[in-house]
């Protein structure tokens, strides 16, 4: 019997360069990986894998009766895999879907993790939590990891500090992502607000979720806040890394920020609250972290990043991003995948 095709699912997404960077490691460790999607539902075969991502668009819809619906053709789907002979995993990027939590969520989430042979979670923070808030094992979850960014997006040279008019010499605290209330924007403006370093700029980059307002910004911004609300393109995003000292994400609520990994593949420190995986990720010397309970712990962090030697820092970025190597991480799934020992690796 020949090797199993992996179906991802999803092989590529124009949000997430994730899957793609698993999928690229993954057959550079030799398996064949297919794109799954509605079209390849009847694909697999016996001792084949599909691979999860996120299932919540799977089974909601916009009004719950159709959610119903759409919930129920997706578990029989899952059960035909698996009466098939087909293993499934999913890989737990949140505990809950961005859009907010359900008590249909918790439903379908545990029932997802039943019929699949492993879950994948990305550090030790989510596999507790995830095991706890649906009643798994934890011998049923696997850490994998988020791996890093590094040339995963070109730079193409723009220079971000003359589009918005920030001198050279000015400490740059970005913000870069999507801007929704759950990512503590108005928390870090208020912060920056107070911090009252006069050579400090803040650059706050992303689209902005429909129905939330950034009219906070304009209260209390004396010419030194730049506000940028629209989608980073990709062949600009390096450049925008490039042009700060530090990146600021103040979520109130995470599981696993793919932005904290994204800046320190480009060697940039990050500000974060410790909560979920951050601690993991953010580790000592990589950046700075503060109680996100405390009112006052972000303002600190702020000012306690401009005392970080930048040489030091690199350092330990460098360590960081050595053991998130996706070559590593892609070979521990497909430990995971077929239950063999074939590949050693220290994901």
């Amino acid at each position: 019997m020949g090797n199993p095709t992996v179906y991802m699912w999803p092989k590529h997404s124009p949000d997430n360069k994730y899957s793609e960077l698993l999928t690229r490691s993954i057959e550079r460790n030799g398996l064949t990986v297919e794109h799954y999607d509605q079209k390849a539902a009847f694909k697999p075969r016996r001792g084949d894998i599909v691979h999860m991502h996120w299932p919540s668009n799977s089974y909601t819809a916009s009004a719950f009766p159709l959610t119903m619906v759409k919930s129920v053709f997706f578990a029989l789907l899952l059960l035909f895999y698996r009466a098939r002979g087909i293993r499934l995993f999913w890989t737990v990027h949140n505990v809950w879907p961005h859009s907010g939590k359900t008590r249909w969520d918790r439903v379908m989430r545990k029932f997802i993790l039943s019929v699949c042979q492993k879950g994948f979670v990305l550090s030790e923070a989510v596999k507790t939590e995830v095991a706890e808030t649906f009643g798994v094992s934890p011998s049923k979850l696997v850490v994998t990891p988020h791996g890093h960014y590094v040339d995963a997006y070109a730079s193409k040279g723009t220079d971000i500090r003359k589009r918005f008019g920030i001198a050279p010499d000015t400490y740059l605290y970005l913000f870069i992502g999507r801007i929704n209330p759950y990512k503590g924007v108005d928390k870090l403006v208020d912060a920056f607000a107070a911090l009252g370093e006069a050579n400090s700029e803040l650059l706050i980059a992303g689209k902005v979720d429909k129905g939330y307002s950034l009219d906070f910004i304009d209260r209390v911004n004396d010419g030194r806040i730049h506000v940028y609300p629209q989608f980073v393109d990709d062949h600009e995003l390096a450049d925008y890394l490039a042009a700060a000292n530090v990146i600021v994400l103040p979520y109130k609520q995470i599981s696993t920020s793919g932005s904290a990994i994204l800046a320190l593949s480009y060697k940039k420190p990050v500000i974060a609250p410790r909560l979920g995986a951050l601690g993991e990720y953010v580790s000592d010397g990589c950046g700075i972290l503060y109680d996100p309970d405390d009112p006052d712990g972000l303002r600190q962090a702020l000012r306690a990043s401009m005392a970080m030697d930048a040489k030091e820092t690199e350092l330990h970025i460098a360590a960081k991003l050595r053991e998130l190597d996706w070559g590593r991480i892609a070979g521990k799934m497909i430990q995971v995948y077929t239950g063999t020992k074939r590949y050693e690796v220290n994901a």
